[in-house]
């Protein structure tokens, strides 16, 4: 009776190999699905190289018109950046100083000098005439026999007075006009020579800023149709390895328990044999742990005709309920080893049996 071998362990640093083979080998095809060659009106555009892992070459050829549009862009936009480095030049000792608006017109200041000349122009001559016109009608009226103080003299010299000072209210009028008007022609003469002053220290800036902002030419190599997000899954050795494994051990415990089973009923048998075999010529196989390493206060008490040693014995103390308490008479499957290997029989526990059916059999042992 025979115990199944184990199975061997899993090569799980071999799987773990193979498997960052095949991760890498996947990462290839999906760079290669996922990064198509381009050919199009504008050119050409092809990958080379990265099958083996390393890092591919991107070549892009432009077709001979692009080609050529884009040298002669490239030629335009270093002649404006000449351009520009010439006009900073001519900005040295200018951009950064200090802004000088000394030579300006001054800014527009109180205005009540041009209001008063204009109302005292406006008003002068009225001044004149109402004093001409107030005495000619004060003759007038005392030659009418109208004194002064009647209610006829008042009312015809209010009419007079009342037209002076209609007057007065448009010269305050118009002269308020005029000195908003001067202030207005001051304030936009000072704008008018700031924004001059300013125009000429930022035009060249701006020249500047426009030529060195020149179109810039596009990448023209799309690739129309192509998701680029293609996915494949790696083969899963090492999880292959693992299950392979844990099947094998499942395939080994399975044995192991049906090799238990049968050696426990044998362990029956060779027991119950044993005890009759004082009662018997001659009886099937007869088995018994005689390993001497499950045995203890071991006494040698003769010898079996094969010339080895017959022992008086107990089993340590976890075996004796399988193979029996107290004092118990046998042999040494080692020493059986030596002569009769065949009478041999390994356990499942791994130590050594004793076939006494092939051996003669020994009384109680």
């Amino acid at each position: 009776m025979c115990s199944p071998s184990p199975p061997p362990s899993p090569d799980y640093r071999g799987a773990a190999i193979e498997q960052g083979t095949a991760n890498k080998e996947t990462a290839i095809a999906q760079s290669m699905l996922n990064n198509p060659n381009v050919v199009n009106p504008l050119g050409t555009q092809s990958w080379s190289g990265g099958e083996d892992g390393s890092r591919p070459t991107l070549t892009q050829t432009f077709s001979p018109q692009e080609q050529a549009l884009y040298d002669q862009s490239s030629l335009t936009k270093g002649l404006l950046g000449g351009l520009s480095i010439q006009g900073a030049r001519g900005l040295e000792g200018v951009v950064g100083k200090n802004l000088d608006f000394s030579g300006m017109p001054a800014s527009p200041g109180d205005s009540s000098a041009t209001r008063d000349k204009v109302f005292d122009s406006m008003m002068s001559r009225v001044n004149e005439d109402y004093g001409v016109k107030s005495d000619d009608m004060n003759s007038n009226l005392i030659a009418s026999g109208l004194r002064p103080g009647s209610k006829a003299y008042d009312d015809a010299q209010f009419q007079l007075t009342r037209g002076q000072n209609d007057a007065r209210q448009q010269a305050m009028i118009a002269s308020g006009a005029e000195a908003q008007r001067d202030f207005g022609m001051d304030t936009q003469l000072r704008k008018d020579s700031i924004a001059e002053m300013l125009a000429g220290r930022q035009t060249p800036l701006n020249e500047i800023t426009a030529l060195m902002s020149g179109s810039q030419v596009s990448n023209p190599f799309a690739i129309p149709g192509a998701a680029q997000n293609t996915q494949i899954a790696p083969a899963p050795l090492f999880a292959g390895a693992q299950a392979q494994g844990q099947w094998d051990q499942n395939m080994f415990n399975q044995q192991q328990q049906s090799s238990n089973a049968q050696m426990s009923g044998l362990m029956s048998l060779g027991s119950a044999g044993i005890g009759a075999y004082g009662a018997m010529n001659a009886a099937p196989m007869v088995l018994a742990a005689s390993d001497r390493r499950i045995k203890q206060d071991i006494r040698r008490i003769g010898d079996h005709p094969l010339g080895i040693g017959i022992y008086k014995f107990k089993y340590i103390p976890e075996y004796r309920d399988t193979w029996g308490h107290g004092d118990r008479v046998g042999v040494m499957a080692q020493e059986l080893m030596e002569v009769m290997p065949e009478a041999v029989v390994t356990m499942p526990t791994g130590y050594m049996a004793v076939r006494y059916d092939m051996i003669g059999g020994v009384p109680h042992g």
